[in-house]
């Protein structure tokens, strides 16, 4: 059964026991869908109100666009949540490969190279989107309904913690593979994501307190 066909009692359970997974990158993913699915609520209690039809043609085009694209991002997440799970058991199976002879062990490392290089990509993509996700939260941000913005904010919240617990997934796996030629590269990008979701976040924040508790 997939995590996100359970019911939120039966995944904590699993969470909290001794099972292999679900674990940190399978909260990361849960909570990026949980961020699009508060994203896309403000969009539910806008679209149709008296100030979005009051808008031109090309705003209610640009919300309605954004509208999908945040239920999208929602599955997407819940999709990595899935391909976390399923790269980082492939991994746990290759430290049980056997070790006997030589030969066995270098099939056994390069076994572990290779699902420690793939056990990255979940949580990179799920980085990567979570960070241009900001951009949809900044629609609402801009349209989106007044009495609504606190939840707004939760969002950005939420969508920064995806981000940053996304980016220590990545780090886990790797702090294994300095030696390989894309480590600097994914090394300066991590640092890069999270400098700018901290940004996006904050200014986010900000623009919602202003609104919501003046004089502070």
């Amino acid at each position: 059964m997939k995590f996100c066909d359970e019911s939120i009692n039966q995944f904590l359970d699993e969470l909290g026991s001794d099972l292999s997974a679900p674990g940190g990158g399978s909260v990361a993913g849960l909570i990026g869908a949980l961020s699009g699915a508060l994203n896309s609520m403000v969009y539910s209690l806008t679209v149709g109100k008296k100030s979005y039809l009051s808008l031109i043609d090309n705003e209610k085009k640009l919300i309605n666009k954004f509208q999908k694209e945040s239920k999208e991002f929602t599955s997407r997440s819940l999709e990595l949540m899935e391909e976390d799970r399923e790269n980082f058991l492939k991994l746990m199976d290759c430290y049980k490969l056997p070790k006997n002879t030589e030969e066995d062990k270098q099939k056994r490392a390069l076994a572990i190279k290779e699902n420690t290089i793939k056990s990255m990509e979940a949580p990179l993509i799920l980085a990567r989107e979570s960070l241009g996700f900001y951009k949809n939260l900044n629609v609402m941000a801009k349209y989106g309904n007044k009495m609504l913005l606190s939840d707004l904010a939760i969002s950005a919240i939420l969508l920064h913690s995806a981000i940053e617990s996304s980016i220590i997934n990545v780090k886990v796996n790797l702090n294994g593979l300095r030696d390989e030629e894309f480590f600097y590269r994914i090394d300066k990008e991590l640092k890069d994501i999270i400098v700018k979701s901290i940004k996006e976040k904050n200014s986010i924040i900000e623009a919602v307190n202003i609104v919501i508790y003046p004089n502070s």
